[in-house]
């Protein structure tokens, strides 16, 4: 027995001799001592109930609980959420440290505050992936500015969850795609990797982050003007983004815009370039707002933004459904026999 059980952190246990739990546990399993280092918890997704089929009420109390991860949902375990609830997918793009995690930390730690935009926080089966997000804006990470670590490229594809009530009691389940911006980089100019951005043609709401840090930067502002426009061209010219999906241009870092450049505001470089790219974008009916999340340049500004963006992407839309229209001199026979009847 003491050759293949499994250690217990419990330094009095001698179940390793005995066979026995020092706390009573029938089920070893059922030990957060037991082999506590080995233990895999699942994800909570798989149906247990057929596990559990057969066994006396004693045994089914001793079953050890099934624990999620909490960590980022990868596209495989969507399904099971997607099934049980109505969901509402947003995917965020943007290029290396346009905003996309500072976004997202940002909503995070707004409910944790308290209900943002009428909205409470309900629950989320991703609060260690939001967590782990926050940590560096936090005063305890000890950095001397708050940040936020970017979405590395090996990390792939994943999703932050929250389940928000609203004012008249309705759950509304929000699921936002997290990928490295250099990965949309890449597809910008090899199209032939947009057929691997899954979350697009499954998104109810893209969001092209734009970086007004370098909007305003002389030295690359107009060749970052160019890539902007161009990865939304690479998206619609290539088939990536459903008829349905709603478009929406997010400035971000509203606080980097204080100074003036070239004589003038920058605020107002922002804006010439907004009102030129949704007028350019007018066939696929863009829209735009603007957003700071993490005030660094100019703590002033403040949290801006949010409880706008928000509301918008939890609103309900419209759908529109295909209109169907009676087949006129119909070939088959089998068309026909609606006339027939109609004769009899």
């Amino acid at each position: 027995m003491s050759e293949i059980a499994p250690a217990c952190r419990n330094p009095d246990c001698e179940v390793a001799k005995t066979g026995k739990c020092a706390l009573g546990h029938e089920l070893l399993d059922s030990c957060e001592e037991y082999g506590a280092e080995e233990v895999d918890f699942d994800l909570g997704d798989d149906d247990v109930s057929a596990d559990l089929d057969g066994l006396d009420d004693l045994d089914r109390m001793a079953e050890p609980t099934r624990l999620r991860s909490s960590d980022l949902l990868k596209p495989e375990q969507l399904w099971p959420l997607q099934k049980a609830v109505p969901t509402r997918t947003i995917a965020l793009v943007g290029d290396f440290r346009a905003g996309k995690t500072t976004l997202i930390s940002a909503l995070y730690a707004s409910f944790r505050k308290g209900p943002v935009a009428g909205y409470k926080f309900r629950s989320s089966r991703t609060l260690t992936a939001f967590a782990r997000r926050h940590h560096d804006a936090l005063l305890r990470s000890n950095r001397e500015a708050p940040v936020t670590l970017r979405t590395s490229r090996q990390e792939g594809l994943g999703f932050f969850h929250l389940c928000l009530r609203d004012a008249v009691g309705a759950d509304h389940n929000l699921l936002i795609a997290d990928r490295s911006g250099e990965t949309y980089a890449d597809a910008r100019s090899d199209t032939s990797l947009i057929g691997k951005l899954t979350e697009l043609a499954s998104a109810d709401r893209v969001c092209f982050l734009l970086d007004s840090a370098r909007l305003v930067d002389i030295e690359e502002r107009h060749h970052y003007k160019r890539a902007f426009k161009q990865q939304i061209y690479a998206f619609l010219d290539n088939g990536a983004l459903s008829p349905s999906t709603a478009l929406e241009m997010v400035t971000t870092k509203l606080d980097k815009l204080t100074p003036q450049i070239e004589g003038r505001a920058l605020i107002d470089e922002l804006t010439e370039f907004e009102a030129a790219t949704l007028a350019e974008f007018s066939h696929v009916s863009l829209t735009a707002r603007q957003v700071c999340a993490l005030p660094r340049a100019d703590y002033a500004v403040g949290i801006v933004g949010l409880d706008e963006m928000l509301q918008g992407w939890l609103a309900p839309r419209a759908r529109e459904y295909p209109r169907l229209t009676a087949a006129q001199g119909p070939v088959r026979q089998l068309d026909r026999i609606f006339e027939c009847w109609s004769e009899v």
